[in-house]
C-alpha cells in the first residue's frame, strides 16, 4: 500500500495533519500507526524482524487514537524502534497495536520528519 493510499497529509498551523480511512475500527488504528511511522522514516529497507505491542485504554475513540499514537511515537523516540507493518485488535476499553519492524539505523533508513508529539486536531 502506498502512502497516498494509506493517508492524506494536510497543513495544520506549523504541524503535520493526516487523514486516515479504513474499512473497520481496528483497521483505522493500525493504519494510523503505520502512517505515523511512514511520516518519520521511509519504509524502504525496514525489515519486520521484531515486534512491539502498544496497549492503550481510554474512555472514547478520540482519546484512544491520541494515546495510541503517542505511545507508538514513544516506541520510536525512547527505543529507536521503527515499524513497517501494523496490526490492531480490540482489548477491554481499548486497543492493542502490534508494530513490526526493527531498530532505526541511520546508515540504512532514511529519516524524513521529526515528530515531537501527537496533538488533537
Amino acid at each position: 500500500m502506498s502512502d497516498r493510499d494509506l493517508f492524506r497529509e494536510f497543513e495544520h498551523t506549523g504541524d503535520i495533519g493526516i487523514e486516515v480511512e479504513a474499512p473497520d475500527r481496528t483497521g483505522l488504528f493500525a493504519r494510523a500507526a503505520l502512517a505515523l511511522g511512514r511520516l518519520m522514516v521511509a519504509p524502504d529497507g525496514i525489515a519486520p524482524n521484531e515486534t512491539r505491542t502498544v496497549e492503550t485504554r481510554a474512555g472514547n475513540d478520540d482519546d484512544l487514537m491520541h494515546d495510541m499514537l503517542s505511545a507508538a511515537l514513544n516506541v520510536f523516540l525512547a527505543d529507536g524502534f521503527i515499524w513497517c507493518e501494523t496490526r490492531a485488535e480490540e482489548i477491554p476499553s481499548g486497543v492493542a497495536v502490534t508494530l513490526r519492524g526493527e531498530r532505526f539505523d541511520p546508515q540504512r533508513h532514511q529519516f524524513l520528519t521529526e515528530i515531537k508529539a501527537v496533538t488533537y486536531h
